[in-house]
């Protein structure tokens, strides 16, 4: 008989079961948190929620701190200390989020709705269930960020409750970093970490922050993908040129990026190595040729080359 891990598993049990229990009172704060704009370059909103996150952690009675560098959005940082741990869990976040066009949602953006289905199946708004009714699974709460990414900082916060309240122990220290510019490229997340180092001190830390695999089974990824920008600047004719005199061979810049782009991958999808080409040898040297300068027949090797 196959169990599931996840009830095998005592904390995994007493989440399933406190949110089973509390499920209004989670989506309620879900809900004021996602009620509040979150647009990286809003920063009077961005404030706010980070004042609302540190709100929300103080609530579990553990400490949080607004961490920034000058004119840097709010990182909010918290930890649990365990008594006679040996290492430190750091758990990953963001609760801002990129530009967005309100005429393009079918419901305004920082007004979150319950849909009893998913909106492009003609998904109905319908109100939210009476404490103690639950939810049914096929509905779909509809707000700028319920998914990427304030809905794993609302878990994080209730997987908290759930363990309290089933009187589990920590194992490790928890450290608990929630960004307010991942959607702007962490512009300043790097040097805010240099300054605050013994905030951000973690043996692992785990990146709450991707997309549901396909399969909807709960996973674990080692390794996170990283970003690499830049900028290239292509040169071709000042004016344009007739492509009956100069289309074989006057320089196209679209073609030129045509085959850098194409040879930055294989077609496997694997990143491609440009390796510069070596320089040939000649395999005719002195030691090659005979006493009047001209090749050998047939031409001996150098033991050098």
């Amino acid at each position: 008989m196959r169990i599931d891990a996840r009830l095998a598993n005592p904390a995994a049990l007493a989440a399933r079961q406190w949110r089973q229990q509390h499920e209004r009172a989670i989506v309620d704060e879900f809900v004021a948190l996602l009620a509040v704009p979150n647009v990286s370059s809003d920063k009077p909103n961005i404030q706010r929620n980070a004042e609302l996150i540190a709100k929300m952690i103080e609530a579990r009675n553990l400490t949080a701190t607004l961490v920034s560098v000058p004119g840097g959005n709010p990182i909010v940082v918290s930890e649990i200390r365990t008594p006679g741990a040996t290492r430190t869990i750091g758990l990953y976040a963001h609760y801002d989020g990129q530009p967005l066009d309100p005429k393009e949602w079918a419901s305004p953006p920082f007004e979150p709705v319950l849909r009893d289905r998913p909106v492009e199946d003609g998904g109905r708004t319908i109100p939210l269930p009476a404490a103690g009714t639950r939810f049914d699974p096929q509905s779909r709460l509809y707000a700028r960020g319920s998914g990427d990414d304030k809905a794993s900082i609302v878990a994080m916060l209730t997987a908290l409750d759930a363990i309290e309240a089933a009187g589990i122990a920590m194992k490790s220290n928890i450290r608990f970093a929630f960004e307010g510019e991942e959607e702007a490229n962490s512009v300043n997340l790097e040097k805010t970490i240099a300054e605050n180092k013994s905030l951000f001190a973690a043996d692992a830390w785990l990146i709450c922050d991707g997309p549901v695999y396909q399969t909807r089974q709960q996973s674990l990824i080692f390794g996170a993908r990283g970003v690499m920008a830049f900028e290239v600047t292509l040169y071709g004719a000042r004016t344009e040129l007739h492509s009956g005199h100069y289309g074989n061979w006057a320089p196209n810049p679209a073609l030129e990026l045509a085959r850098l782009l194409s040879s930055m991958k294989t077609d496997s999808g694997r990143s491609s190595e440009r390796r510069s080409p070596t320089r040939r040898r000649s395999r005719r040297c002195s030691s090659a040729t005979s006493g009047s300068g001209r090749p050998t027949n047939p031409p001996s090797r150098c033991t050098t080359c």
